[in-house]
């Protein structure tokens, strides 16, 4: 959206990179050589996350953050909406390090529903809308008399262009292409993407245990719906690609066919 990166623009991932006095690795320990972004993406290179977070500096890169809905609440209708945390330059707890680490999530803390509508923003072509639990509700006055309210869409702000908006989707569906597969469904264009995320305790990071999740929507080009899967602590594996992605297929599915959505090839053959 800010013009500083492309898709297709290369970097060489030499498995690690300092900033603000912090050595950065990737979650696999490995160098991955000359990579595109789309490729960093797909990858979930932290090396390549820190390089665009720098690369944009510190004023835009949390400006986008808080565009996003980062840090503050997201104004749905539940009690007790937290806000998350995001520290900010200026802030005296704010360190030249979390430009990096911030890139791709350390350091930050995050609702379920600050994600999914983060997320939804871009599925919906940049435009970012106030979320709701339920469509509408009957409200009984004192004389008895009932009272349909109807919560109607409601916009928030544009957070990212169009433009932007399309080519970031087009990335998601090459992550779940080439490496979400578990969360692949046949006919359709899946956008998604992993989130694996260590857990802090009073001294550090604990050494296994992790949050994982998947967020995705489908069809792509036009989704009819936004799934997050978030699971603290699985057992079955520490990442979320064989844990939370196998369940978000699962719901999809039910969904698709609940919903009765045709197939991408049938659907766009009838607009």
């Amino acid at each position: 959206d800010s013009g500083i990166i492309t898709p297709n623009m290369t970097v060489r991932d030499n498995g690690e990179v300092e900033v603000g006095g912090r050595v950065i690795e990737n979650s696999d320990r490995k160098a991955h050589g000359e990579v595109t972004m789309a490729d960093a993406l797909t990858l979930s290179l932290n090396t390549v996350a820190a390089h665009i977070s720098t690369s944009m500096g510190k004023d835009q890169f949390y400006n986008y953050l808080r565009r996003f809905g980062f840090g503050n609440l997201t104004g749905v209708d539940l009690a007790s909406e937290g806000p998350g945390r995001v520290k900010l330059p200026g802030d005296k707890d704010w360190f030249p390090s979390e430009l990096g680490t911030n890139s791709f999530g350390q350091g930050i803390a995050v609702t379920p529903m600050q994600m999914i509508t983060a997320v939804a923003a871009v599925a919906n072509r940049g435009l970012m809308m106030r979320p709701h639990i339920v469509q509408r509700r009957m409200v009984e006055g004192p004389d008895g008399e009932k009272t349909i309210i109807v919560d109607e869409p409601t916009v928030v702000r544009q957070v990212i262009s169009m433009e932007a908006a399309a080519t970031l989707t087009d990335m998601l569906v090459e992550v779940v292409e080439q490496q979400a597969t578990e969360a692949r469904i046949p006919g359709f264009r899946v956008a998604g993407k992993t989130g694996t995320a260590q857990i802090p305790t009073a001294v550090g990071y604990h050494p296994t245990d992790t949050i994982v999740s998947f967020v995705g929507y489908v069809p792509a080009d036009d989704p009819a719906f936004i799934i997050l899967v978030k699971l603290d602590m699985p057992k079955a594996s520490r990442w979320a690609g064989s844990t939370a992605t196998p369940a978000f297929r699962a719901i999809a599915d039910s969904l698709l066919v609940y919903m009765q959505v045709p197939p991408d090839k049938i659907r766009l053959a009838q607009n």
